[in-house]
């Protein structure tokens, strides 16, 4: 089937072949996917997977992990196209039937598959499947609201209480907050802000969000959305929602929040005047003489989790900023401990910028400082350290990832399966004298490493697997879709 598009396509012109390619870039989609799928089968098919579903790298994490790099996405973006994948692969075989023919595109399926979330009884499922799969090559070119609501049309008929009824530049800047209009009761609020001040907003966010207890019933997503209104109102810390007058959390509150911005002396300095308030920016225009364009005089800053931030920008809203210099240990010695120094650590995070995975951009300010070749065998240096976030420093440390790393923070990476990446400090094109080498690796042969099943034995646990978090979650919200269930079935009031 698949050699019969590329045929095809070979043979026509125009926007034509526009569209023969992107039914054969469907059909290579829904390939993908089922690959995928295949990934996480063979994963629970192998010795102790009933085991690995207790880890927090559980069997789903470890598939994501592998197939992320593969794909040149990133790990979240992996994990749910998995979920997608597999479920197509296991409740929706004829809209599967249908995408590996290329009829519709990857859009249509990751809607059916959000919007049918809840429906969880056998022969419900079967109905809305059979029914989408007849209908859903007529829906390719409705919008996207228009297609939940096609979708949602045959929920409804076959399981009603399975509607996702409640689905829970610099002079730019705005916020907007309006009501949703749907008469759920929550508003949407909607804001430009400087790269900065959002970084600042999002980890306030996560500290009033953590002034809770951990039996607090709300997702971190519910918190932050509560710890907005917290924050404004000028509350300390976000009220714990777990019901206890014991609570462990009472009284607690926000810890301070810093935003770390890396730029060079240069960039600090600079004079150059930057409007950044009043009427918006008007539509650039042509120079009168283009060959006084060039490069601009100081290279711009980057803000920790963001991105890049002007210079002038930089400069204005920095001018006041505690500054801390980032010094190069270049040839210096090893450090005589385990966790670097002080100046050591902030070297690599302004070395590295985000974490060092392929296609990982976690902040390094939120990542652990990994030893690559692990430490005693490998000595604490700047040619031995580098970001990992935690999920990824778990997978280096249990899930057979191997990497090695060059004087200059290149890492190279191996994957369990056999494949290769290769990654580049983050500072390599905005701050490259960062990246100049330091002194090589110092390695003590005679110490042994810990044999991967001792190191498995100290892999964090989940307190209950993801298939079952994730059956409470659909539980809860069916219980909270059933009154409305319970009213259309009621009998007319004549």
């Amino acid at each position: 089937m698949f050699e019969q598009l590329v045929e095809a396509a070979d043979g026509i012109s125009g926007a034509g072949a526009a569209g023969a390619w992107a039914r054969i870039e469907n059909a290579a989609c829904a390939r993908r996917l089922s690959a995928a799928a295949d990934v996480l089968d063979r994963m629970y098919a192998a010795d102790g997977s009933a085991e690995r579903d207790q880890w927090i790298l559980d069997n789903y994490a470890a598939v994501a992990a592998e197939i992320a790099p593969t794909q040149h996405v990133s790990l979240g973006l992996a994990a749910s196209q998995l979920a997608i994948a597999v479920a197509l692969r296991d409740r929706f075989p004829g809209v599967n039937a249908v995408f590996m023919t290329g009829a519709i595109s990857y859009r249509e399926v990751a809607a059916i598959v959000s919007r049918t979330r809840l429906v969880q009884d056998g022969d419900a499922l079967a109905g809305v499947d059979a029914a989408i799969a007849g209908n859903v090559e007529e829906w390719t070119t409705l919008s996207l609201m228009k297609l939940h609501t096609k979708i949602d049309f045959w929920v409804d008929r076959f399981d009603p209480a399975a509607v996702r009824r409640a689905e829970n530049s610099s002079r730019s800047r705005y916020v907007d907050v309006r009501d949703s209009g749907n008469g759920t009761g929550v508003a949407y609020i909607e804001a430009t802000v400087y790269a900065h001040d959002g970084e600042l907003i999002d980890q306030r966010l996560d500290a009033f969000a953590a002034t809770v207890c951990e039996n607090d019933p709300r997702t971190q997503e519910q918190r932050r959305g509560d710890a907005l209104a917290a924050a404004v109102s000028g509350a300390k810390g976000l009220p714990c929602a777990c019901g206890s007058n014991e609570c462990p959390a009472a009284g607690l509150t926000a810890s301070n929040v810093v935003v770390h911005v890396v730029a060079s002396e240069d960039t600090l300095n600079d004079e150059t005047p930057a409007e950044l308030d009043g009427d918006k920016p008007v539509e650039a225009v042509e120079p009168d003489d283009p060959t006084l364009v060039g490069p601009a005089a100081t290279g711009p800053g980057y803000v920790m989790g963001r991105r890049v931030v002007p210079a002038p920008i930089v400069a204005a809203k920095l001018a006041v900023a505690r500054r801390r210099p980032v010094r190069h240990p270049g040839d210096a010695a090893p450090e005589k401990r385990r966790v670097p120094s002080a100046a050591l650590a902030w070297f690599v995070r302004c070395r590295d910028l985000t974490c060092r995975f392929p296609n990982c951009d976690k902040p390094a300010t939120q990542c652990d400082i990994d030893h690559t070749i692990p430490h005693p065998r490998g000595a604490t240096q700047a040619s031995n350290l580098k970001c990992l976030c935690r999920t990824h420093h778990l997978c280096k440390t249990f899930l057979g990832w191997r990497d090695r790393q060059h004087p200059d923070g290149t890492v190279d990476w191996l994957s369990p399966t056999g494949q290769k990446y290769t990654t580049h400090p983050g500072s390599r094109l905005l701050f490259p004298s960062l990246c100049r080498p330091t002194a090589p690796a110092v390695v003590d042969p005679s110490v042994d490493l810990l044999d991967d099943a001792v190191r498995c034995l100290k892999m964090p646990r989940r307190k209950r697997t993801r298939e079952q978090s994730r059956a409470d979650a659909i539980k809860a919200e069916r219980q909270r879709n059933q009154p409305y269930a319970d009213e259309r079935n009621k009998p007319p009031p004549f």
